[in-house]
């Protein structure tokens, strides 16, 4: 990689309870203007790596363009629990995921820089590049067999624009009294900044396919902040989460292995072949299909705590049990 006049590589050091010093690398990109100034990160959850890829792909991107304002990017916002190789910094093998874990990071902002580990990380990315930001973009990984998605607090009609902007198909808009106050999306949108959530789908590995996809996008936002040159792009289609019509289907009655045929965030028609269920004691199978033409919005491993509990992922359906096969968001409005 070549560094070019303007882009500055450096590292926050950030103290540690303990006297230790945990480093944050970052990488900075300024223009002949002082505004505006595009933060983006990845790795808040230790599992989540995919986004440290997008990255990547975004400074090689960027790298030798006319940049208007600055660009901010931070690859592992936080360490500590990629170290650990769970989504949390001292989190348990199987233990859920939760909002009152107390290295739980997006539930933790601003920081505090007296505080506990993680803590200390949030409050010096905080204090040393967010609060000199007007865009905040936070990635972050669903499991594999949920779509990507942009998620929008829609208090901020700049943060649903964005949100727009990034051309994944699913858009989820929150009001202000279902996010957590703790998350960098709230803290940084009360702050006066915008801000924007990513998902990209897949987790504990990196999944280049999705990297490209969120790349792609962020580029396009880049555009549409006239931060780098170019039109930018308006989606084709986009469905929001929770309010555009979509239907649910369910396994019949019975003890079945799911086979999926499909993935997340695919299209398919009505009438296509998404799955087959295969009974574990006579091998015979069932095919379901999709019962309109959409885009597959989940999947396969529906249950709960799917992303920390290795047994819920499994796609065993057992007697008695009403289980979701998948989501689907219907392309007939």
């Amino acid at each position: 990689m070549v560094y070019l006049p303007g882009l500055k590589r450096s590292v926050l050091s950030v103290q540690m309870p303990d006297g230790s010093f945990v480093e944050v690398p970052y990488f900075k990109l300024e223009g002949g203007s002082s505004s505006p100034v595009v933060y983006i990160h990845a790795a808040q959850h230790g599992v989540e790596l995919t986004g440290i890829y997008t990255i990547k792909l975004l400074l090689d991107s960027v790298l030798g363009m006319n940049v208007n304002g600055a660009i901010i990017l931070v690859p592992v916002a936080n360490p500590l629990a990629v170290r650990w190789r769970r989504h949390f910094y001292k989190m348990e093998l199987g233990e859920p995921y939760s909002s009152y874990h107390p290295h739980q990071m997006n539930r933790l902002w601003p920081g505090r820089a007296d505080g506990n580990e993680t803590e200390r990380i949030a409050y010096s990315l905080y204090k040393n590049l967010i609060e000199q930001s007007d865009y905040v973009i936070d990635l972050h990984c669903y499991e594999q067999w949920i779509a990507p998605a942009a998620l929008a607090n829609g208090w901020d009609e700049v943060s649903v624009k964005l949100a727009e902007y990034s051309l994944l198909p699913f858009i989820e808009v929150y009001d202000k009294p279902s996010v957590h106050r703790g998350m960098l999306s709230y803290v940084a949108t009360e702050a006066g900044k915008h801000s924007l959530t990513i998902e990209h789908s897949g987790q504990r590995w990196v999944f280049p396919e999705q990297a490209k996809l969120v790349h792609r996008g962020l580029m396009n936002i880049l555009r549409y902040l006239t931060v780098i040159s170019g039109e930018p792009v308006k989606p084709k289609f986009q469905l929001t989460l929770g309010r555009d019509p979509h239907v649910d289907v369910y396994a019949p009655e019975g003890e079945w292995i799911i086979v999926t045929l499909k993935t997340a965030g695919e299209e398919v028609e009505e009438g296509e072949e998404i799955a087959k269920l295969l009974n574990m004691n006579s091998l015979e199978e069932e095919t379901v299909r999709s019962p309109v033409k959409g885009v597959i919005y989940w999947i396969g491993s529906t249950r709960s705590n799917i992303d920390t509990r290795p047994s819920e992922e499994v796609q065993v359906v057992l007697k008695g049990e009403k289980y979701r096969i998948a989501t689907i968001y219907s392309l007939k409005k």
